[in-house]
């Protein structure tokens, strides 16, 4: 029944199916398999996945990520050879950040990096995870200063990245998949931060290039126009 079920996931994946369907699917094969560490990081994307379909709903997107980053936790302990485990662990604690404290974020910032970095051993050139790097380092890169002085406070060695080591994730992440909508926005934001502002363009009008078919596909090319008008 599992690898039935991860088949049919993982093509509802493929085919850009609703976020819903994979949960629906999901959700009674995790209730009968809840030690499948396959079974469980899908099912923690599929708390991503509906978490983005209401991009505006912050109560609703904190319920489901928080839900999906135990799911990930879970695959992670089952499993910590798979290098799937590893980045949507990752990608769930980034997640979660939205709703942290600056001090619960500095701290997760390493375990971040860290899952990130195991998953591109794992599996190198996946481009999810090397978007995910490129996130962390964007991230890092915009702490401001009194976040800083916090860091500094906190830990012996606070993170640190720049854009330009942002921008060279994102890049490698496009050419594995020039498809990523995300990565191609945060490409052109990170060009915006390097004051370049005809590879910004370049790249906010690659996203609007693409066809939306979700919710979070339409608020990803509503935020690549807006900045595409402001430049």
């Amino acid at each position: 029944m599992a690898d039935d079920t991860i088949a049919k996931v993982d093509l509802l994946a493929e085919q850009g199916a609703p976020a819903q369907e994979a949960y629906d699917v999901l959700t009674p094969a995790v209730t009968a398999n809840p030690d499948n560490a396959e079974l469980l990081w899908r099912y923690a994307r599929a708390h991503f996945d509906l978490a983005d379909t209401k991009p505006d709903d912050k109560t609703f997107r904190q319920e489901q990520l928080t839900k999906g980053l135990a799911f990930a936790q879970k695959a992670l302990d089952k499993d910590p050879n798979n290098f799937a485990t590893h980045k949507w662990f990752a990608i769930m604690t980034s997640s979660v950040g939205d709703f942290q404290s600056t001090k619960e974020k500095i701290g997760d910032a390493f375990k971040i990096k860290e899952h990130a970095l195991k998953a591109n051993e794992l599996k190198p050139r996946d481009p999810t995870t090397l978007h995910l790097l490129g996130r962390w380092c964007y991230g890092v890169a915009s702490i401001g200063w009194m976040e800083r002085k916090v860091a500094a406070t906190l830990f012996a060695s606070p993170p640190e990245s720049s854009w330009d080591e942002a921008l060279k994730y994102f890049l490698e992440a496009n050419e594995v998949d020039p498809t990523l909508r995300r990565n191609l926005l945060f490409i052109g934001d990170t060009y915006a931060q390097l004051k370049n502002k005809d590879k910004a363009k370049e790249f906010y009008l690659k996203v609007l290039q693409l066809e939306p078919k979700t919710s979070f596909d339409h608020s990803i090319n509503k935020e690549a126009d807006t900045k595409l008008k402001k430049l």
